[in-house]
């Protein structure tokens, strides 16, 4: 009897795994966002064309005043820094509300740094979890009435930051710097062992705040 009902039930189960797995791939497919942060014209990291140590200042700033996603590009030698602001309309996935830029140096871009209103679990797996030596630090942050944490997730070539709370962490709005990790990574706050780690150790110490 029980034979029989595996052989009854496994192709059922089998159909339903399939089912599931395509849900959950169609789920995670954005190609708008894939094509946007993972050029295929374009070895990574790369943004617009601008990949960090290899292209020039000026020729970022061309690729940057002739995109038409952008509004606005704005130079500062003194802080050797191209800033500019997205189109409203044209950059669904951009923060409008804040100024996006790059840094250089020597006539070489360094660092690229963009406001999202990307989900942090959404950036990642778009970014395939950042492959390679992937490092994780959080450190409270402001407000300070309730837990507030600033989270970097740094990779080969990008390092993903988002502020979460006790009531969200994977849907939280990220930040994305391209290029080299930033040295002040190596420092920052808390260390954790991946982001499952990192969620847990964050959920503990909000568990603690709201008992004390």
């Amino acid at each position: 009897m029980v034979r029989l009902l595996l052989r009854l039930t496994l192709p059922l189960l089998i159909s339903f795994s399939g089912l599931m797995m395509l849900i959950r791939a169609q789920s995670h497919d954005n190609p708008e966002l894939r094509s946007f942060l993972l050029p295929e014209d374009c070895a990574k990291p790369c943004l617009m064309g601008i990949q960090p140590g290899v292209t020039s200042t000026s020729e970022a700033i061309q690729r940057l005043r002739t995109n038409a996603r952008i509004a606005h590009v704005g130079i500062s030698e003194s802080l050797e820094t191209v800033a500019w602001f997205w189109q409203p309309d044209q950059s669904p996935l951009m923060d409008t509300g804040q100024i996006s830029g790059l840094f250089y140096d020597r006539d070489r871009v360094s660092l690229i740094r963009l406001y999202t209103r990307i989900p942090l679990g959404e950036l990642l797996l778009q970014l395939d979890a950042l492959p390679g030596n992937s490092r994780v630090v959080f450190r409270r942050s402001p407000p300070f009435d309730r837990y507030h944490v600033s989270l970097y997730y740094a990779g080969d070539g990008y390092v993903v930051n988002a502020v979460v709370d006790c009531d969200d962490f994977w849907g939280s709005p990220a930040h994305l710097i391209i290029g080299a990790r930033p040295q002040f990574i190596n420092g920052l706050g808390q260390a954790a062992d991946g982001l499952n780690e990192a969620k847990h150790l964050i959920a503990t110490n909000c568990r603690n705040q709201q008992n004390s």
